[in-house]
């Protein structure tokens, strides 16, 4: 992709701090001075995601936490990858972010936890399964 900024920086055309890279992912820090773990070969996000690709973000991010944790001497690590900009996905290449934590940081990740019927999850269940 041209316009794509990370398939710029997997290509080395555009600066970027690069911690680490193999064949199918690099790693480099991201503006907000975390971790980014991009896949080489442009993938819009996780819905076009081969297994092989998918494999190597989730090694490499395991391997970027263990150096977070023992780095940094963060209290925690967590993984974070949006799809669609409803979700939060503002570069369309698919990227997962190892975010280091400390107890009482600023960054704050959650959603409402509502109860739900045990015939609301029977349902959900149901429309899962059959579209697997």
């Amino acid at each position: 992709m041209d316009d794509c900024i990370f398939c710029k920086i997997v290509k080395k055309e555009a600066s970027s701090y690069i911690i680490d890279e193999n064949e199918d992912v690099v790693v480099f820090l991201a503006f907000e001075g975390h971790p980014l773990v991009v896949t080489k070969k442009h993938y819009p996000n996780i819905y076009t995601l081969d297994d092989k690709s998918a494999a190597a973000v989730m090694k490499a991010a395991v391997k970027v936490a263990n150096a977070l944790k023992k780095g940094l001497a963060c209290d925690g690590v967590s993984l974070i990858q949006a799809n669609e900009p409803v979700a939060s996905q503002d570069v369309l290449h698919f990227h997962m972010h190892v975010q280091p934590r400390w107890k009482d940081d600023s960054v704050h990740i959650g959603w409402e936890l509502n109860q739900q019927s045990p015939e609301t999850l029977t349902k959900t269940m149901e429309k899962l399964k059959k579209a697997l």
